[in-house]
């Protein structure tokens, strides 16, 4: 089981610590009316693989919490939050941290894992994400059809094999994490 799991992994958490922005236009207005981003989305099923929202904090601290699909059989979904930072090219950035992983709580098909679950899933995540502890990692989105493509940059290096569909969607229209 946790073999598969750590493979989606790094894509995974890269699209949690790195939300998207979109290129020449502010990520912000939808993100303010409390939109969330659906990665990868499913518009038939109202499902995405991955759906994040911000919350703006008064003293300027900007936070990604994000709801990942981690494994489809079983379904485990990891939530988790991190800190992000939205940069003067419109990309919004941040890196992957040790304590958002710790932090992070799973759910294995809809039920909250229990402690065993918990630490076997933080420990093959930190694992296998370890070496992207502390690497910036940027997101910037692109026009693509009816949708935007998030287009990620890690350690400076873009990474197109990274680039997922996004929408954003409204909070309470019934989108959820799932395959």
């Amino acid at each position: 089981m946790l073999a598969r799991l750590v493979g989606g992994a790094a894509l995974a958490f890269g699209l949690m610590a790195s939300p998207a922005s979109a290129q020449n236009v502010d990520v912000l207005t939808p993100a303010r009316a409390g939109q969330l981003q659906c990665f990868e989305p499913n518009v038939a099923a109202k499902t995405c693989q991955s759906l994040g929202g911000f919350s703006f904090g008064a003293d300027g601290v900007v936070a990604n919490a994000a709801e990942i699909l981690l494994m489809p059989q079983p379904l485990i979904v990891m939530r988790a939050s991190s800190t992000v930072t939205f940069e003067s090219d419109n990309s919004i950035c941040g890196p992957l941290r040790r304590e958002d992983i710790e932090a992070a709580t799973f759910s294995v098909d809809g039920a909250p894992a229990t402690a065993a679950q918990t630490a076997e899933l933080k420990a093959a995540m930190q694992e296998q994400l370890g070496p992207m502890f502390g690497v910036q990692t940027c997101m910037t989105l692109t026009q693509d059809g009816e949708g935007l493509r998030a287009n990620s940059i890690v350690a400076g290096t873009p990474r197109p094999e990274l680039a997922q569909r996004m929408i954003w969607v409204g909070a309470n229209d019934g989108w959820r994490v799932a395959p």
